[in-house]
């Protein structure tokens, strides 16, 4: 019997044009569902991401830019000041507090001659207007107007002028920069040149306002924008006693300039990303510091016109000239007189001739022996010539003429042959200098925007009495493009071959000035490409630029993370400027209690057929850990070449525990005594005080079975005790007495607070030696202070370039302030082999942990210190290594770190082939919140970001670092190069829980 039309019968198959059931239909909706909840989550994240970058770029751009303009002028403090002026000589400071700096400088105009002048403007008038409210009728305004032209640069919050910082300067017409962003805590810092005769008009101080940065206002945890150190102080003055006082601004040697700057937009989480930067500018070094008894060198600068090298009645005496002599200048005045006041000296005297005049004086110097005082003067004689006026400006139309409404291009540099060679642009875009009659040129520094539309330089003819009008029209340069991929290389070797894929969402950078100027960025697309419009460098082909990278999270560097020199002309695209990273093998092991940390192959019986020759020579760690348990010190065994490499906890066969007598703060492993083989390397462990000592030596036991092993408790005999019997915060090993084996040098956190001590302890060179007390620094090494603080951590580099390992020590003197130390490397001999080179304390923080590496490629070794700021803050501080002549010295750079640097370590972990910079960090004082981060140093600077290895997972208290390449081993088979160097951080996750984890690349 046929089924009735449109009804199926029992079992026969559905017509596969029948469709879905309402089941698969609605179980089909929500696959689909589930998979758009995902695709969006993922792509909320990455503008989230973006958004973060963005926002932290953003922040470092204002900082920097604000930061650069302070520095810049701070370091022309007292340039051509009024320092011979009788009973209130001018001061390289007129006022300073917390918020806002008054600088004395010559700048403007520059040059300062009878060619642009005259001078104008002059130094600050007290009877003039404008007056900043700081001088304003207070002790700090200024007795007189100065002669030498040297006006006031101010840079400040108050934009209103109220002497105070808050809501008025947002609600002010400067303020509404601040006022229009979502962030309440933005301020506008303005710049502002104070001098008469702005403008023309006696009496007219100027002071028109240049907005600079917004930056953070005012409050709670925002650093001081300036913190003030007098002479012969290591304090820096109380901001709570008020401004520096004007009896004390002569006193002044030293300014840390901290700029604090939010992005304007928030991320998902409405927190504004925020970026301190710190640099630290030494005031005066324009204005000579007189110990001694000095003298007057004094004579006239004049108009020769008899050309008899005599001072005539009828030869008129030249204005604003400027006379040096070494490291001393006078400007001449109204009748051509200047006066220099030296020390005793030899000294050259000579004087920069002002247009259209010249030296008639034959030599052009006098060399001078004073002491007594002399008297010499300069004869210059007219040039005939005339101006060449020039004419800068945008030419909007293209016509090559300056018409209605185009605008000057003020600031750019002018430069002339056979005359005055160097002027710059005013508001209007225009220069005058004085050339010689005859052939001259004329031309234009451009930057990489601006592209002059006539010859540039011109060529041109001047006849005496003359002058001449160039116009330089400009144009906007049409931009260059830099594009490229960032990809996953599969096989590391720093090309991208085929089926190696792009990364999505990785932010490129083009920068210029060694990373301190950003041209432009991007984050990559979905293929992992980026192309990056920036403005076109070639022509000129002066500054180049670079492309980098910072790797994203969970990722190392196999090609460098800085790609140039990059030269782009107009329109031009630059491709191929790839970076290759690859991901890192994570072993996290069980630890806990976590303090100090140490590698290196213990040459355990991991051989075969008892044939020491097959042992795989691969590194192992040990751990130190807090007292309350019995494995205080854990060792786990290489296993290359098993995966993993590394067992998860310490027990036998892969490893083994100790129990040391107290908290084992620090450790080094070294081949300490003589028994065969040499090569097994023992360790020595730093403690807090206790019962047995404060430091003890464990040798690794060589009898056969026990080979790699360290005894049950520390070596028969080698428990040793520090003088001031305080806890061992850092310990080292190094041949520094002469003999047959390495010494310990060991620093402590003594019972009183803020001191410490370091001590050297001589091996006795016998086969199982044992340590004798040799030296104490104090006193040995001369400390200036006589005094040491709390050794926060200790490390060995040559500083001075001498082929010797000087001693570099960070100290902690208080909870947020501490010293650098460098002690240079004498010799073998006991008394003071380390004599103190080098003391400075550190500008804000305690330190905590010390890396010494050559950070900007000079072939010196630059130290970083890392450093506690309060209680949940603390700074990355390179100390820039520029020790010449054998004298040591350094110049600071600050980086904001996110929390307390409890650890730093140096290494090569990818890009080019120059060590990086590890960071383990707290996020405060009393919790276990952390991180790690590798900054890649392939720029010669410390980039703003680090990259985090474990990709989030590691968010915990790292309080120490140590690196060998784990994923090595000479047997049963060698691996293929390359050989990475890999690392491993100790982890704190609470008071008794923690992990040891290890990052393989």
């Amino acid at each position: 019997m046929n089924s009735p039309p449109l009804v199926r019968a029992r079992g026969t198959p559905r017509r596969p044009e029948s469709g879905f059931s309402l089941v698969e239909t609605m179980i089909t909706i929500l696959i689909l569902g589930v998979v758009m909840s995902v695709l969006i989550t993922i792509l909320m994240g990455a503008m989230r991401s973006k958004t973060s970058s963005s926002n932290e770029m953003e922040a470092t751009q204002a900082a920097t830019t604000a930061m650069d303009w302070i520095a810049d002028d701070l370091r022309t403090a007292g340039y051509q000041a009024d320092v011979t002026y009788p009973a209130t000589p001018q001061t390289p400071i007129a006022y300073i507090d917390s918020l806002q700096v008054l600088i004395c400088s010559n700048q403007m105009p520059y040059p300062d001659t009878l060619s642009v002048k005259r001078g104008m403007p002059q130094a600050y008038a007290p009877d003039g207007l404008p007056r900043p409210k700081p001088l304003d009728g207070t002790s700090w305004e200024p007795s007189v107007k100065y002669r030498t032209g040297a006006e006031i640069i101010r840079y400040t919050l108050d934009v209103n002028n109220d002497g105070v910082v808050d809501a008025n300067d947002l609600n002010a017409a400067l303020g509404s920069d601040a006022k229009r962003t979502p962030n309440p805590n933005d301020y506008v810092l303005i710049r502002q040149v104070y001098g008469d005769s702005t403008n023309g008009a006696l009496g007219n101080n100027g002071g028109d306002p240049e907005k600079l940065a917004l930056v953070r206002g005012p409050g709670a945890g925002v650093p001081k924008m300036f913190t003030v150190y007098l002479k012969g102080s290591a304090i820096p003055w109380d901001w709570a006693n008020g401004p520096i006082p004007e009896s004390k601004l002569s006193d002044i040697d030293r300014v840390l300039v901290q700029v604090t700057t939010t992005s304007p937009g928030a991320d998902s989480h409405q927190n504004y990303a925020q970026t301190t930067l710190r640099t630290q500018v030494q005031v005066g070094r324009n204005v000579p510091s007189f110990l001694a008894t000095t003298y007057v060198v004094d004579g006239y600068v004049y108009w020769d016109k008899d050309k008899n090298h005599t001072k005539d009645a009828g030869d008129p005496g030249l204005e604003d000239v400027l006379v040096r002599m070494g490291p001393y200048t006078a400007i001449t005045n109204a009748s051509g007189y200047f006066v220099i006041r030296a020390p005793a000296g030899t000294y050259v005297l000579k004087h920069t001739p002002n247009s259209p005049f010249g030296n008639f004086n034959s030599p052009d110097s006098f060399n001078l022996a004073i002491g007594p005082g002399v008297t010499r003067s300069f004869a210059d004689t007219s040039q005939a010539g005339g101006y060449v006026i020039s004419r800068v400006f945008m030419d909007a139309n293209s016509n090559l003429v300056q018409d209605m409404g185009e605008s000057g291009v003020q600031g750019l540099e002018v430069t002339v042959s056979g005359g005055a060679p160097q002027a710059y642009t005013d508001v209007n875009g225009k220069t005058r200098q004085f050339v010689k009659a005859g052939a001259f040129t004329v031309s234009v520094k451009l930057p990489d925007s601006l592209t002059c539309s006539t010859a540039n330089p011109y060529a041109g003819t001047m006849v005496a009495g003359d002058s001449v009008t160039v116009l330089f029209p400009m144009t906007p340069t049409p931009p260059g493009y830099i594009a490229g991929t960032v990809f996953d290389d599969k096989n590391r070797n720093g090309s991208k071959d085929g089926g190696e894929k792009g990364i999505a969402n990785v932010n490129v950078y083009i920068v210029s000035n060694g990373g301190a100027t950003i041209q432009g960025y991007a984050a990559t697309d979905a293929n992992g490409n980026y192309n990056i419009s920036v403005p076109s460098n070639n022509p000129p082909g002066t500054t180049p630029y670079s492309a980098t990278v910072v790797p994203p999270s969970g990722f190392f560097p196999t090609s460098p993370t800085s790609v140039g020199p990059l030269l782009v002309g107009p329109n031009q695209t630059l491709n191929g400027n790839n970076f290759g990273v690859a991901g890192f093998q994570i072993i996290s092991l069980n630890a806990s209690r976590v303090l100090s940390l140490a590698s290196g192959d213990l040459q355990e019986n991991d051989w075969s057929g008892g044939n020491p020759a097959t042992a795989r020579k691969d590194n192992d760690l040990v751990l130190g850990a807090d007292a309350g348990g019995t494995d205080n010190i854990s060792i786990w065994f290489n296993q290359y070449n098993s995966t993993p490499l590394f067992t998860a906890s310490p027990s036998l066969p892969t490893g083994y525990t100790r129990n040391a007598p107290q908290s084992v703060l620090s450790m080094t492993l070294d081949t300490l005594d003589t028994n065969a083989p040499k090569s097994r390397p023992d360790l020595v462990t730093g403690t807090k005080a206790g019962a047995t000592g404060n430091f003890f030596v464990w040798f690794n036991q060589n009898t056969s079975g026990n080979e790699g092993f360290f005894p049950s408790t520390f070596s028969a005999g080698q428990n040793y005790w520090t003088l001031d019997v305080g806890d061992v915060s850092s310990v080292l090993t190094m041949d520094c007495a002469g003999g047959m084996g390495p010494d310990i040098i060991v620093g402590t956190r003594s019972p009183t607070a803020g001191r410490g001590t370091i001590e050297i302890w001589q091996n006795s060179d016998a086969a199982t030696p044992t340590f004798s007390r040799q030296e104490t620094y104090p006193s040995a090494g001369l400390i200036p202070t006589g005094t040491l603080g709390e050794v926060a951590s200790m490390a060995l580099a040559d500083i001075d370039g001498d082929g010797r390992q000087d001693l570099v020590v960070t100290t902690k003197t208080g909870n947020y302030s501490g010293e650098l130390l460098v002690f240079r490397n004498v010799g073998n001999t006991n008394g003071n082999r380390f004599l103190c080179a080098y003391d400075r304390p550190l500008d804000v923080g305690a330190g905590m942990s010390l890396a010494c590496t050559d950070v900007d490629g000079d072939g010196q070794i630059d130290v970083i210190v890392g450093t506690q700021t309060s209680t949940s803050s603390g700074d990355i501080v390179e100390f820039q290594n520029i020790t010449s002549g054998g004298t040591i010295d350094f110049r600071t750079f600050s980086h904001a770190a996110p929390g307390i640097v409890s650890a730093l370590m140096v290494g090569d972990y990818g890009g080019s082939a120059r060590n990086d910079l590890v960071v383990g960090w707290r996020a405060d004082e009393t919790g276990y919140g952390g991180g790690l981060l590798i900054y890649y140093l392939d720029t010669g600077n410390i980039p703003p970001n680090g990259t985090d290895p474990s990709a989030g997972a590691l968010a915990n208290f790292v309080p120490a670092l140590t690196k060998a390449n784990f994923n090595y081993g000479v047997n049963p088979v060698s691996p293929s190069p390359p050989y990475l160097m890999d690392l491993a951080a100790g982890v704190k996750t609470g008071a008794n829980t923690g992990a040891l984890v290890v990052f393989i690349r």
